[in-house]
């Protein structure tokens, strides 16, 4: 938008011109109206939005057309001129030239080549300002996403006003997001960028002559809910306020947090502010850890039943702690990793670019039950597509007996009784376990109640160690204790110091 200050010591003039510049295009802006130079020069010095045009008179009091050109070019070197004089002296032309007026208009003003100028003064600040902006969003978005330490690697960045803070939305529809943002920009009383971060949110960063309070920060979400009503569901999160621009990547991350409160907002509006949330940050990788054992054995064994109830329970981890979407990506990736380690199979059949295409996917839903869906039905095909493959390699009969230990590793069984379960003998059973697995039954055992007796003594601290012995099926302590340090490589009391609950 032109934003265009009118002088002349003729009320009529002024204000009509000021009539019909308003009238002809959306794009022309009257900022002002005055009488004499002097007040428009203050105007224009006190004005916290850029002046682009000044059409003035030559002849008014105080302050006349030509010194007030020169004047204002000191404050504003980028603001365009227009002299207007029912003078026809020569001389005048030549002295508004020399101040750099971009043209001189005799009165009475011809309506047809004001406006043609005003259009040409229009279009050439739009290309300038696009060039301009495209540069500045480029620094903007580099400062936004590198470190406060690293920020003074970076060009020069000048804040439009002292004080900002970084506002981050996300929608469904990213362009008509940018295209309502752009036509509300037109009415904002504060200076504004915005920036596309090419993540699926916009960064807006409003600015303040003085410290912003939260209440400040918080009326420019409330002012944009009714121009963004067309575009859906919208996600906005607000920083505090800050001054220094080293400051712009702390802004912009408590905004993207804010922003994902909306995950759990199941409105078309949420807007949260960052003082507002609470802290720290829970992180729902630890959480992972305690689970990670009993998925293992479930995934070892394709047991996907209880791995959909373990995600389930993850997940409601994630939810109760309302999760940032990072640590929502962090966690799948934890499990995916998971499956890796225990599952030969999954790396050949899921490759990396499927993952960073399920997270690209993931990043863009506006809901954690939407993004828990996402993953988990693409896990847990993933994992049928394994099992379905392997029965149709293996003999399902080896499958049906380590399913068995995983659910009965505390009972004592004979090899004949595991072989008559699957109606094959016992020296059959064993050679075609151990040509499937790599252990004999025996061994498998041993690993499944090792991990089962791991698993309670860093979670269980008021059972004994003998009482953990008789949950996984060794009765007697001391061969239980012999056992396990054979295979872990210390006792189950020196494993219990070093793991504490």
């Amino acid at each position: 938008m032109l934003r265009i200050v009118i002088v002349d010591d003729e009320a009529s003039i002024r204000e009509g011109l000021a009539k019909i510049i308003s009238k002809e295009s959306d794009g022309f802006f009257v900022a002002g109206i005055f009488s004499n130079g002097q007040e428009a020069l203050n105007f224009i010095a006190s004005s916290e939005q850029d002046i682009d045009v000044i059409i003035t008179d030559i002849r008014m009091p105080l302050v006349d057309g030509l010194e007030l050109i020169k004047q204002s070019k000191s404050i504003q070197p980028d603001i365009r001129c227009i002299i207007m004089s029912g003078f026809t002296d020569f001389e005048y032309a030549r002295q508004a030239i020399r101040y750099s007026a971009i043209d001189y208009l005799l009165k009475p003003i011809n309506k047809k080549q004001l406006f043609k100028l005003l259009h040409m003064l229009n279009e050439e600040r739009e290309s300038s300002l696009g060039k301009e902006q495209r540069y500045r969003s480029g620094i903007l978005l580099s400062y936004l996403k590198s470190s406060s330490s690293l920020c003074s690697k970076l060009p020069e960045l000048n804040l439009q006003l002292p004080y900002f803070a970084v506002h981050v939305l996300r929608s469904r529809d990213i362009e008509a997001l940018h295209a309502q943002l752009s036509l509300a920009h037109l009415e904002w009383t504060c200076p504004i960028d915005i920036v596309d971060t090419g993540e699926g949110m916009l960064a807006l960063i409003s600015y303040y002559s003085r410290e912003p309070h939260a209440e400040l920060i918080k009326q420019l979400p409330d002012r944009l809910r009714p121009d963004l009503a067309s575009v859906g569901i919208v996600h906005v999160g607000s920083s505090r306020g800050y001054h220094q621009a080293t400051y712009l990547s702390e802004a912009f991350n408590e905004a993207v947090r804010a922003c994902d409160y909306g995950l759990y907002d199941y409105s078309t509006w949420s807007s949260q502010y960052y003082d507002d949330l609470p802290r720290p940050e829970p992180h729902v990788t630890d959480r992972f850890i305690s689970a990670r054992e009993m998925l293992s054995e479930h995934l070892q064994i394709l047991d996907i039943n209880r791995v959909r109830t373990a995600l389930e329970k993850l997940f409601s981890e994630a939810r109760q702690v309302k999760a940032s979407r990072q640590s929502i990506i962090a966690l799948c990736q934890l499990i995916r990793d998971t499956a890796i380690a225990e599952l030969p199979e999954w790396k050949s059949k899921h490759h990396c670019t499927a993952a960073e295409q399920l997270e690209e996917r993931m990043l863009a839903c506006l809901a954690f039950e939407e993004m828990k869906s996402l993953f988990c039905s693409e896990f847990l095909q993933g994992l049928e597509e394994l099992r379905t493959s392997r029965l149709r390699k293996a003999d399902p009969s080896v499958e049906t007996v380590k399913r068995w230990i995983h659910e009965h590793y505390d009972q004592q069984t004979e090899l004949s009784s595991l072989a008559s379960m699957v109606y094959l003998t016992p020296s059959y059973l064993s050679k075609l376990f151990k040509s499937e697995t790599g252990l004999t039954i025996t061994d498998y055992l041993i690993e499944v109640r090792i991990k089962k007796a791991k698993h309670l003594l860093k979670t269980c601290a008021d059972m004994k160690i003998h009482e953990i012995g008789c949950e996984v099926g060794y009765a007697d302590p001391a061969y239980f204790n012999k056992l396990f340090k054979r295979v872990v490589g210390v006792t189950p009391n020196e494993y219990k110091r070093i793991n504490p609950y």
